[in-house]
């Protein structure tokens, strides 16, 4: 049997599994990378966003995997879809890594998340797409930025998937996870603010913060953030040797 495991990569906001590009050949040695495009997106956009829609997608691939391993990793919205279903499926992940999304949608930091409402209803979908092209174009990896462009931006799920996040998700997601948590952003990520109080709502949480990164930091350094999934996975799967945690 395959022992080797199915990582299965969630995208973010108006993107799709295109934003992973370039990190099934990284991890080709550690794991079977899986980049499914969630309702309203892509492949999915004839499907309305729900968080339930969103859940279900995820399931489908954790299905087909089998018996095999399965690490769970999502960032920004695919971090709270993510943790939607880790909450769902406590014991069934080998591990769950939550990037960019880490500051409570309920709480505290909610107006962080109706800032982001505002902003895009405001703009609107032409101008957001502009704005990307002026400056996602010049942040993110090159490679990265030519997939999203030729997948596409899904600008029409915008506002249902985070009514949807603010009314369902935060850290009390996480209190029942059995599995290892890796809560991992860039130090200038504002949904990376309540780090900390994700990794205490976990039982096996832990937190990675990198200096000088932000919300795009997959996008922009896939290398690094490659690395990092590299150390969390030989972290969480049985070794003939112990290995520590990232820290």
């Amino acid at each position: 049997m395959n022992s080797i495991p199915i990582l299965v990569l969630l995208h973010g906001t108006r993107l799709t599994g295109a934003q992973w590009t370039g990190y099934a050949e990284r991890l080709a040695d550690v794991a079977e990378v899986r980049t499914p495009d969630l309702p309203g997106h892509g492949r999915r956009a004839h499907q309305a966003f729900t968080l339930a829609a969103a859940v279900q997608t995820v399931e489908s691939v954790v299905a087909a995997a089998g018996e095999r391993p399965v690490l769970l990793a999502g960032h920004s919205l695919g971090g709270f879809v993510a943790m939607s279903y880790a909450e769902q499926h406590p014991t069934r992940l080998g591990g769950l890594a939550l990037m960019g999304s880490a500051t409570e949608p309920g709480g505290p930091g909610a107006g962080v998340y109706r800032l982001l409402a505002r902003l895009w209803a405001l703009a609107g979908p032409a101008r957001m797409q502009r704005l990307d092209a002026r400056v996602l174009g010049r942040l993110l990896d090159t490679r990265i930025w030519a997939a999203i462009q030729a997948e596409g931006e899904y600008f029409g799920a915008v506002d249902a998937a985070w009514s949807e996040v603010m009314r369902h998700c935060g850290s009390h997601q996480l209190r029942h996870v059995a599995c290892p948590v890796l809560v991992l952003g860039g130090r200038w990520d504002q949904l990376h603010l309540q780090a900390r109080r994700f990794a205490r709502a976990a039982p096996r949480g832990t937190v990675v913060t990198v200096p000088g990164r932000g919300h795009f930091w997959p996008m922009t350094h896939p290398g690094e953030v490659a690395t990092q999934l590299r150390r969390w996975i030989a972290a969480v799967q049985p070794r003939s040797e112990p290995h520590s945690a990232p820290t």
